[in-house]
């Protein structure tokens, strides 16, 4: 909050703090309060204050070795000084944090009373609320309690107020009446009487708890009032025992010790000095020193006071704060109770439509008449115009007719039909029923005597006249003038006419007969007054004015008068000369009198016009006052009206922005919570993350674990089934070998009988062997070498069964070590083999057998029986043997698709890990797409940092923005850099790689880099300094701009001023300019009046006559920029145009050097238009004017010419180009003191100097202008 209890907030916080700053006040203060310290429940209290060091002063030295030694009396004055400097350094700090404890006491107490402001305000402003809402409210319950009160009556006086009940507009009531037949009822036909009791029955109960609520409200505001003016009695600070004086009193007593020691640095070594210095010394030990002790305990005493004073400060400042939580929460409640204060029922809505009834019935009557007057008079307006337009179309036609007829000869056109109108009327209002004048004023009539609704009818009566008075546009129609200028009278004058025009004039002329009415009341007054002032301001002695009759005189004159002239002049024929003297005397009197008498008639006639002429213009002048002044009075009272309207509306407007401002600044403390509500809780998703990330490694460990246990799953089921092919391998080389001895013993029998058919059986084969065994004798040779023969495979047939015996046993060893998934398999598989070895055994054996029986046939000791009986024998285990052979076949096959299935159910879970480890790799992908995003994102924040003009700070562990130019331009921040680093925001980005981390502890590294390298980047401070920023740019911005419009304004504003002055200083174009020809009459060049600018010549024109001119004022147009370059005329010199007797008045501007300037000079030609043409050729008088204005200087237009062309060589020759860069060629305006500098030079001449002895490209007279024709006409 502000100083003034005014809540702070943190868009404007700037702008609080700024303003006063701009405005050269001191700065704003600004009190910040704990929300958990403040605020309800009072769970968190504020840490204690510790209490202050112990202070105990040391005892003051008195030791002394000799009482008659000065120096020891020195030793001892030295040690006391030094002990009263540390007593000062002491007290001081004592002294300076009692004062800092007294000003954040005062600090406490001073926040406490902000925010009771604040609240003030508040319960004020509540306060004013509801006494406003209050004065509703009982207006409401008196106009409540009127309506239950009179409901009932109100409902009689309409059942015997007469109505029809052709109305659709009103409502019927919902169950339909016996006699609903009939034309007319009573207004109580248009209320629902169920619904009417109904409401009666609801309000009874609505109003009073409506006052409850009231009551209710008052007691909550009352109590908050009461409560908030208690706690203002409570909060008044306590007085503070303060201790100023004390620190000065020790630093006088220190002064004055040291002082002494000083003095006794200075005496002499005598008695005297001796017993002054002991004096001093008993004085110092009896005074100054137990002062300065007694002072430094008070001082301690002082500083505990303190810190128990800020303590109990704080505690009850946290407790007033705390109740003014509770005070504002029950303000919110009440002034939320406030805004939401109305009647809940809508049962008086109903019952005042009882007391309505008449004035809408009322006012329904007068709008159907008003409906059918307007419709009877458009449809005669219509009417109207479209007679009026065929009256129109007719002439039209007759018109063309008799054009056609006349011109028939010379065209060809056929004539077409005229144009017409046609008015239809669209909309008719058929459910309006016909009411009349006579019907509606007999209900008002009924209305004000029948039923006493005097009020009612006088509304009734004022809608009634209403209908008679002109809309706005027929009040413009009618009148043919509107404030002084003639209204224009085409717009629908067609619709001006019948009841309109009627009812306009009417009022015209009430109106005029009321203005005439007044009128010759003032007229007869003025009229009494003029007479009144003609009778005062007449002549005593004059015959005039009154004593003639007003009336004109008779051309005839009476008989009588013309007996007296006639007989006066028989008189005076008998008079003497002397009377007939006197009598034409009288006669010529009398003439001029008759004369005198015609000329005040003929006066009085005029001055009786003019009066009356005047006094019609006065009353006329006293109307239109009157009718000003009514005007006048009428928008002043309007204006007061509108301006009490506008002050109650700006009151009500700052209530009700304080309440949004309140509202807001709740608002914004709700946000607060939600804002600190939402950092706590994305902190704990961060937690959650963080966790997340943990698992997400141990589950990838796990993945790694699940897929080399299953690689070495797939590396023994491999290995188990190399085993299982090579078993295949080996049952099929015995069916091989099977295959062989089966057709060993074809070749025995092909031998034995080598022309017979083999039999297909092995049973006919043994017979058929046994049948030719009987002829082994006659070949016995023969069957010894076969014998031989059979006896060497039966060696390598026992040798390959051996090999395959100690392979099968190898098999068996390594398939015993296989899971317990397959150890089944392994068992039978090994049983089987262990029995497929036995048969080949038994078949071994059988060979063997063989073998030896045929050994024995061979050797001749046994018959053919015997060996019969042994064959059949042999048979019958062959069959044996083969059927076993086919079940070990069988059983090998069924192993075989088991060991299938199990191939098959362990690649299952290699696709699982196939698949995590996928979904693994995306993720890893995703989390670097992600960190490489945010490493962007802070770099192109720091990036913007840095183009806005900011520096980021490492100070502390921690992170401060500053702009560069404080950085580069503060020493004592330079200073402070020494100890602190200026952090480069681009990011690392070899920490992007901690998602190829090779092990979970070099990836939980890196990503403890990476985050630390995140969090180094303060987005908040970020936000804030950008905020900051932006709304100093703002500021700037409008500054700027207000600036700027008044730089453009001013600009414009010269322009305007600047367009028709001459320019002299610089030259362009659009400038005007004064041309005035150089003194260089041999080339006749013109340039342009300067101060500071030379070099700008005229292009001479055939308008600008400048033989006939002595000056120009003309408009520059073009500015051709040239520089001088001698170098390409260097191989000749150019020959004098006068001595060449050349006939050409001017220079040709084609020339490198027209005008005969110095090389390198840059010069300008200019091309003009003048500004105002037909301007005197001669000055004329002004000559004589500006004659003493003449600059006295000599020069010499003649040429000097070098003695020799070698000269003229060197000359032109040496360094052009420092000319040509010299200053007084180079582009651009000269700075102000160039052309100080140069005007000055140009200005001032030496009179007497000689021009001859100067170069020629160095005279003045070339480049000076006259100026005896500055001054010109």
């Amino acid at each position: 909050m502000t100083a003034r209890g005014k809540n702070v907030k943190i868009q404007t916080l700037a702008t609080e703090v700024g303003v006063p700053l701009l405005h050269l006040k001191l700065p704003t203060e600004i009190f910040v309060y704990d929300r958990q310290y403040v605020s309800e429940p009072a769970d968190i209290e504020p840490p204690g204050l510790p209490p202050p060091e112990p202070f105990r002063p040391a005892s003051p030295p008195a030791t002394l070795t000799d009482q008659n030694d000065l120096q020891a009396w020195r030793n001892l004055y030295m040690a006391r000084r030094t002990w009263a400097l540390d007593m000062t350094n002491r007290c001081g700090s004592i002294d300076k944090n009692i004062r800092e404890h007294n000003e954040r006491t005062d600090v406490i107490n001073r926040a406490v009373g902000v925010a009771l402001e604040n609240l003030k305000s508040h319960v004020g402003n509540l306060e004013h609320r509801f006494q406003e809402a209050q004065a509703w409210a009982n207006n409401l319950l008196d106009e409540q309690r009127a309506a239950l009160d009179g409901w009932q009556q109100a409902l009689t006086t309409l059942e015997n107020i007469p109505a029809r009940k052709d109305f659709p507009v009103l409502g019927r009531p919902s169950t339909p009446k016996v006699d609903r037949d009939r034309p007319t009822g009573t207004l109580r036909d248009f209320v629902d009487m169920a619904e009417v009791q109904r409401a009666g029955s609801e309000a009874v109960t609505a109003s009073p708890h409506f006052a409850g609520q009231v009551q209710d409200i008052e007691n909550a505001v009352s109590d908050i009032a009461s409560d908030t003016q208690r706690l203002v009695d409570e909060a008044l600070p306590s007085p503070v025992d303060g201790v100023d004086g004390l620190l000065e009193e020790v630093e006088a007593h220190a002064k004055k010790i040291g002082s002494d020691y000083e003095h006794v640095l200075g005496l002499p070594n005598n008695q005297k000095t001796l017993a002054n210095i002991s004096r001093l010394a008993l004085n110092h030990t009896q005074n100054l020193l137990p002062s300065l002790a007694d002072i430094s305990v008070e001082l301690q005493t002082g500083l505990e006071l303190a810190v128990r004073r800020r303590g109990a400060a704080e505690k009850t400042a946290i407790q007033h704060m705390r109740t003014i939580s509770n005070i504002e929460s029950r303000l919110a409640d009440a002034h939320a109770r406030l805004i939401n204060l109305d009647v809940e029922s809508n049962a008086f809505d109903i019952i005042y439509t009882v007391f309505h009834m008449p004035t809408v019935y009322g006012s329904i009557l007068i709008e159907s008449v008003r409906r059918r007057e307007w419709s009877d008079k458009i449809k005669t307006d219509s009417l109207t115009l479209a007679e009026e337009m065929a009256v129109l179309r007719d002439e039209e036609q007759r018109r063309r007719k008799k054009w056609l007829k006349s011109m028939g000869d010379f065209i060809s056109f056929s004539d077409s039909t005229t144009p017409g109108i046609e008015v239809n009327l669209q909309g008719q209002d058929d459910e309006w029923p016909e009411v009349t004048r006579k019907e509606t004023e007999s209900y008002i009539e009924d209305l004000r005597t029948k039923h006493s609704l005097t009020n009612l009818a006088d509304d009734l009566s004022l809608q009634l006249k209403e209908l008679d008075t002109p809309t706005r546009q027929q009040r413009r129609r009618a009148k043919a003038f509107k404030q002084g200028s003639v209204f224009d009278l085409s717009r629908s004058s067609l619709l001006l006419r019948g009841d309109d025009l009627i009812r306009s004039l009417q009022e015209e002329k009430t109106k005029l007969e009321e203005r005439l009415r007044g009128s010759e009341s003032r007229i007869r007054k003025l009229e009494d007054l003029l007479h009144r002032q003609s009778q005062l301001s007449r002549p005593a002695s004059g015959n005039f004015g009154p004593d003639f009759p007003s009336s004109p005189a008779s051309p005839h004159p009476d008989a009588l008068s013309r007996r007296s002239s006639v007989s006066s002049r028989r008189i005076s024929v008998t008079q003497p000369p002397e009377d007939k003297a006197l009598a034409q005397r009288i006669v010529s009197l009398e003439a001029e009198l008759a004369a005198e008498k015609e000329t005040v008639q003929r006066i009085h006639k005029e001055a009786h016009a003019e009066r009356q002429s005047s006094s019609d213009k006065f009353q006329e002048a006293q109307s239109t006052k009157k009718d000003l002044i009514g005007n006048l009075e009428a928008r002043q009272r309007e204006f007061e009206d509108e301006r009490r309207y506008l002050e109650t509306e700006v009151k009500k407007f700052k209530l009700r922005t304080e309440e949004i401002e309140e509202e807001l600044d709740r608002l914004m403390d709700g946000r607060d919570h939600e804002r600190q509500e939402a950092d706590e809780r994305i902190h704990q998703l961060e937690i959650d993350l963080e966790s997340a990330h943990i698992s997400t490694v141990e589950e990838a460990q796990k993945a790694n674990d699940l897929k080399a246990r299953i690689q070495a799953q797939q590396e023994k089921e491999g290995n188990l089934q190399t085993r299982v092919d090579e078993l295949e391998r080996l049952q099929n080389e015995s069916g091989l070998k099977d295959h062989d001895n089966y057709q060993t013993l074809q070749a025995v029998f092909m031998g034995l009988s080598p022309g017979g058919s083999v039999p297909l059986e092995l049973p006919g084969l043994i017979k058929a062997i046994e049948v030719l065994s009987e002829g082994l004798s006659i070949h016995a040779r023969s069957a010894e070498a076969n014998a031989s023969q059979a006896i060497a495979e039966n060696k390598t047939l026992e040798e390959r069964v051996q090999q395959l015996e100690t392979e099968a046993e190898v098999q068996a060893r390594i398939l015993g070590d296989r899971e317990a998934d397959v150890s089944r398999l392994t068992e039978e598989l090994s049983q089987e083999q262990s029995r497929f070895k036995d048969i080949e055994t038994e078949l071994s054996q059988e060979r063997t057998k063989f073998n030896s029986l045929q050994s024995q046939i061979d050797a001749g000791q046994s018959g053919s029986d015997a060996l019969r009986e042994r064959l059949a024998e042999e048979e019958q285990k062959q069959s044996s043997l083969s059927q076993k052979l086919d079940e070990a076949k069988s059983l090998a096959q069924s192993w075989k698709n088991e060991a299938a299935e199990w191939e098959r159910k362990a690649g299952a879970p290699s696709e699982t890990e196939q698949h995590a480890v996928a979904w693994f790799k995306a993720r890893s992908s995703k989390s670097h797409e992600l960190s490489k995003q945010l490493f962007t994102q802070v770099e192109k924040l720091g990036r913007m940092l840095e183009q806005l003009g900011f520096t980021v700070i490492q100070q502390d562990g921690r992170l401060i923005v500053q702009r560069a130019s404080k950085v580069n331009a503060s020493s004592s921040l330079g200073e402070s850099l020494s100890q602190s680093d200026i952090v480069s925001l681009k990011p690392d980005t070899a920490l992007l790689g901690w998602t190829q981390a090779e092990n979970p502890e070099e990836e939980e590294t890196r990503f403890s880099a990476f985050m630390e390298s995140l969090a180094q980047f303060d987005v908040a401070l970020f936000g804030e300094v950008i905020v900051k920023r932006v709304k100093d740019i703002e500021v700037l911005a409008r500054k700027w701009q207000k600036e700027a419009r008044g730089y453009r304004d001013k600009y414009h504003r010269v322009q305007s001023e600047a367009h028709d002055k001459i320019a002299y200083r610089s030259f362009k174009e659009g400038d005007l300019g004064l041309f005035l020809p150089t003194r260089n009459q041999a080339i006749r060049s013109w340039a342009a009046f300067n101060v500071g600018a030379p070099h700008y010549f005229l292009r001479e024109q055939d308008s600008h006559k400048l033989h006939t001119r002595d000056w120009l004022l003309a408009r520059i147009t073009k500015i051709e920029e040239r520089v001088v370059d001698l170098s390409k005329s260097m191989n000749g010199v150019a020959p004098d145009r006068r001595s060449l007797g050349d006939a050409s008045d001017g220079a040709s501007l084609d020339d490198e050097n027209p005008f005969e300037l110095s090389d390198g000079l840059r010069w300008y030609l200019l091309d003009a238009t003048e500004e105002k043409p037909g301007a005197p050729a001669t000055p004329g008088i002004a000559k004589s004017t500006v004659a003493s204005a003449h600059v006295d200087a000599k020069g010499s237009i003649r040429l000097k010419r070098p003695a020799d062309e070698s000269a003229v060589a060197k000359t032109l020759s040496r360094s052009l180009d420092s000319r040509r860069n010299s200053s007084t060629s180079k582009r651009g305006t000269p700075t102000p003191s160039q052309q100080a500098t140069d005007s000055a030079t140009d200005l001032v001449r030496p009179a007497d100097a000689d021009a001859g002895s100067q170069p020629r490209e160095a005279a003045p007279i070339f480049d000076e202008v006259r100026r005896d024709l500055l001054l010109g006409p």
